[in-house]
């Protein structure tokens, strides 16, 4: 039952993001035509038109990037509070299948999201003179050459992108425990989702990065030299991030998952 439930997200959500795709795919190739005209013809029609441009591409980008918030949070709402959600629930399968069908879907078109962003931005960068080898080589200075941290560092975002959506998840379903102004509401219970996880982490994070901060100082004294290494964060304190973001996505998937189980209330 899950894999068609999955199946009915992908039909109901590629109408949303196809065009969206497509809109990208446009703008970026508009952006590499600019640039080339720009490289071989000194106009100063052309340049001003290309400031507009490179400032709707900024927007575009910026507006690829949050549009599976956006759009899948929409869709969860309309799907699991209001009178569309008599349909969402009669279907025969539990409610932690219909929870994790459509968390599975929007995560998926997140990540597919951001690894097409990501890739747009390369080839703007491509196209004004950049090598993929120089990106690729600035892309490991960042990380100071330690594959291992780059890896942990992709983990991690992975694993945020999961839990952001799984906090919006559980924002909506806390949403419907009020009668009236649910959008409001649920926007209410993100901020304070949002803020209940930040205290959270620091109170447990900040002690490790202090001694962790202690201990580069004391390394740099002993040898007297300056380094940048303390303002990194370390391994041990990157692996804690990753538990709590794992620890934090399972407490927001059962949340939401109890309250549209028993709590369940449509308008």
């Amino acid at each position: 039952m899950l894999g068609k439930i999955m199946k009915h997200e992908f039909k109901s959500t590629y109408r949303i993001f196809v065009p969206i795709y497509i809109g990208l795919a446009l703008l970026i190739s508009a952006a590499c035509l600019f640039i080339q005209l720009l490289k071989h013809y000194d106009s100063t029609p052309l340049t001003i038109i290309s400031g507009f441009g490179i400032i709707l591409l900024v927007f575009g980008i910026i507006f690829v990037f949050i549009s599976p918030y956006i759009f899948l949070s929409m869709r969860f709402y309309k799907t699991t509070a209001t009178r569309e959600a008599y349909l969402t629930f009669t279907v025969p399968a539990e409610t932690h299948q219909i929870l994790l069908g459509k968390f599975i879907i929007s995560y998926a078109w997140t990540i597919a999201t951001l690894i097409l962003a990501y890739f747009s931005i390369v080839i703007l960068f491509a196209a004004g003179g950049a090598q993929i080898k120089d990106m690729t080589n600035f892309l490991f200075a960042i990380f100071e050459g330690d594959t291992n941290l780059m890896i942990i560092q992709i983990i991690s975002l992975l694993l945020s992108c999961a839990l952001s959506i799984l906090q919006i998840f559980a924002a909506i379903s806390l949403g419907q425990l009020v009668r009236d102004h649910r959008v409001i509401a649920s926007l209410a219970f993100y901020a304070a989702l949002y803020t209940v996880q930040q205290i959270v982490s620091v109170v447990v994070l900040l002690p490790f990065m202090i001694t962790e901060m202690g201990k580069d100082m004391s390394a740099e004294m002993d040898t007297f030299s300056v380094s940048l290494q303390s303002g990194n964060p370390t391994m041990s304190v990157l692996f804690l991030s990753i538990i709590l973001s794992v620890v934090f996505s399972v407490a927001f998937f059962f949340l939401s998952k109890f309250i549209l189980k028993k709590k369940l209330n449509l308008l």
